[in-house]
């Protein structure tokens, strides 16, 4: 989209387009990341809930109710997916991109529900409030080795979608599901450790399991609030991170011949989207017709670095001291990424611009 002021006329023209192909591939393997981890968990809670109330197993218990929690959130998260996947429309004229957002923190909010779980549990247990009498078996040890490798060869799958699609929830899923290679891994690890000390006759030998699920109950707890954070701050409207404003002013910068100044640089993350508002600064004597094309030469540059960003461009003639400090640059403009206070910048440049009108 492009808005246009100031001496020469005042026109404006939406250019969004509509999804294409790649939202059509991006929403098709959002949907396949969802639905494979649906299919795994489903597999593995069964096989863990059982194994863990079988032998007595706080901490194999608290993993499958854990993954059990992921097959909840999983259908959630494709309900989510098939919301977010939806073009903009009169209701959402940016689209629903933040569905995608409010589906990793409700993943994230399960995680760390589950953790606080396990941590109430075993500490029970470890303060004798809770019996407890795990029989750990090798068949346990063996279910959860044979998990490990499911979540480690699934999971791999998963980060390369997360990649491809850049979505949060998709990014929200492959991280949890990761952190489960290294949970089984624990708990076969604690379960090895109890058997031993049961043979060798440790009257504390019970106390190992609990122990593993206070550690796997912080860790996971520790694990929702960092799948939680990234999805609240798209729903809070906070910048993109600064690598990406780093490359978004890399692409502004290589039309630097072309305007005065770029300035008011604002963005924010929708899911799979990146919105960038930007002020274009050129010269007075320049079309409403040039600088609209200047303004989609960005864009696609900027699609071609960065695909999924949306584009609003404020284009303005220069004036004032903006103005002559491009022609003290020798006509080179300039990108000015962070205003300290672009509000205050933007009225002193419009009373410049009034005052060169009068």
């Amino acid at each position: 989209m492009t808005h246009v002021h100031g001496e020469k006329a005042s026109a404006s023209a939406d250019d969004r387009s509509e999804p294409g192909d790649g939202a059509d591939v991006t929403n098709r393997l959002r949907r396949r990341a969802v639905m494979l981890c649906i299919l795994t968990t489903a597999v593995v809670a069964s096989a863990e809930i059982g194994v863990g109330v079988a032998f007595g197993l706080i901490s194999v218990t608290a993993e499958g109710l854990h993954t059990g929690a992921d097959l909840l959130d999983s259908l959630i998260a494709y309900f989510l997916v098939i919301i977010a996947s939806r073009p903009a429309d009169r209701d959402h004229p940016y689209g629903h991109g933040k569905y995608d957002s409010l589906g990793a923190i409700v993943e994230g909010g399960f995680v760390f529900i589950t953790g606080g779980w396990a941590l109430l549990k075993s500490a029970g247990v470890l303060l004798g409030l809770v019996d407890a009498d795990p029989r750990p078996e090798p068949v346990t040890v063996g279910i959860m080795l044979a998990a490990a490798v499911l979540y480690w060869g699934v999971s791999r799958y998963v980060i390369r979608l997360a990649d491809q699609t850049r979505s949060p929830l998709v990014y929200a899923e492959a991280m949890h599901l990761r952190s489960h290679v290294w949970i089984t891994l624990g708990l076969a690890a604690g379960l090895a450790l109890s058997k031993a000390g049961l043979s060798a006759g440790w009257s504390a030998a019970h106390q190992v399991d609990a122990i593993v699920a206070v550690l796997l109950g912080a860790y996971l707890m520790r694990l929702g609030w960092r799948i939680v954070r990234p999805g609240f701050r798209q729903l809070m409207d906070t910048a993109l991170p600064d690598e990406e404003i780093r490359r978004i002013t890399e692409v502004l910068d290589r039309f630097r011949e072309e305007f005065v100044e770029i300035h008011g640089v604002r963005t924010r993350g929708a899911g799979v989207d990146r919105h960038v508002d930007i002020h274009l600064m050129v010269e007075g004597d320049r079309t409403v017709r040039w600088a609209h094309d200047l303004s989609h030469r960005i864009e696609a540059e900027l699609h071609e670095q960065m695909p999924g960003v949306r584009l609003l461009v404020h284009v303005e003639p220069a004036a004032g001291r903006a103005w002559e400090e491009y022609l003290a640059r020798r006509r080179v403009g300039r990108v000015v990424v962070r205003d300290c206070a672009p509000l205050a910048a933007e009225a002193d440049h419009h009373s410049d611009v009034r005052a060169h009108q009068g």
